[in-house]
């Protein structure tokens, strides 16, 4: 048997996680006095009015090897093969930490494949809920490791934020993408390159950043009338709604699906981030800035 697993930054669903059998490491938050345990103590909502209440910006922490080992030992323990996609490992440090530990039980006969995803948020997470179908129908684990490696490599989120702040303290973008926050009406398109979050394009004004968003799946996306739209966001209903709308009317994809930006990466991200989302038709990386 092969178990899929990731950690708490995929923003899977908890009933999506049970209903595949897909294992979430967790991960820490500190803010201010409090000790939050990711995805277990809050649902994302929660979450959002606890950051609305509060000035202090808060701090993530990832599981030491002692947890990473007793889960693998956990979900190995009658000879079952494990895939263990990870955030980031330039905002984490769980991908070493995994890639370590794997290689201690090696010795004892664990088969664990660690996988880099160098994304973030639902980035990761629909890459991993697919995998897992995949196993439940009986693919192999190069099979798997295959398509992992191909959704990674070509798919990546753009998206608009109010306030580079939380992105800026926790190291997960450039210093020079605040300068940028700091013109007048300038909204920065980010996206995630390279495993970090970075600036693609500025545009003037938040209706005119949305549409740019828009522009990049009609232009770039592969066979919208058979794929789904992904729309990102952490407590930003209103602006959610506006890109609904646009995507089904100039995108015309099979499906829009909204998903919740988890405490991980609001941690990080703030409130008030929207995303875009989608299959390409080729890397990411091929694509002009523009």
């Amino acid at each position: 048997m092969l178990r899929i697993m990731t950690d708490a930054a995929a923003d899977i669903p908890a009933a999506t996680a049970k209903e595949l059998n897909i294992e979430i490491l967790p991960f820490m938050i500190y803010l201010g006095d409090k000790t939050i345990c990711a995805d277990r103590d809050f649902t994302p909502e929660e979450y959002y009015d606890l950051l609305r209440q509060t000035d202090e910006i808060p701090t993530t922490c990832q599981m030491s090897p002692a947890d990473v080992e007793s889960v693998y030992r956990r979900l190995g323990a009658d000879g079952d093969s494990i895939i263990h996609v990870t955030i980031s490992s330039n905002g984490s440090g769980i991908y070493n930490t995994s890639c370590l530990v794997a290689e201690q039980l090696k010795e004892e006969g664990f088969d664990i494949t660690v996988v880099d995803s160098r994304m973030f948020a639902y980035v990761i997470g629909y890459p991993v809920v697919t995998a897992a179908q995949m196993a439940a129908e009986g693919k192999s684990k190069e099979e798997i490791l295959t398509f992992l490696h191909m959704c990674y490599t070509r798919d990546t989120a753009y998206f608009v934020v109010d306030d580079l702040t939380f992105l800026k303290k926790g190291g997960r973008i450039k210093a020079t993408t605040m300068a940028i926050s700091t013109m007048l009406d300038i909204k920065p398109i980010l996206n995630i390159n390279g495993g970090l979050v970075e600036a693609y394009r500025k545009v003037r004004g938040l209706k005119k950043a949305m549409s740019v968003l828009v522009q990049y799946a009609q232009e770039r996306m592969e066979s919208p009338e058979k794929n789904t739209v992904y729309i990102l966001h952490s407590d930003a209903e209103d602006k959610v709604e506006i890109l609904s709308k646009m995507v089904e009317e100039k995108v015309k994809p099979a499906e829009i699906k909204v998903m919740k930006i988890g405490p991980i990466i609001t941690s990080h991200a703030g409130l008030g981030l929207v995303g875009i989302y989608f299959p390409h038709q080729k890397p990411y990386t091929d694509y002009e800035n523009k």
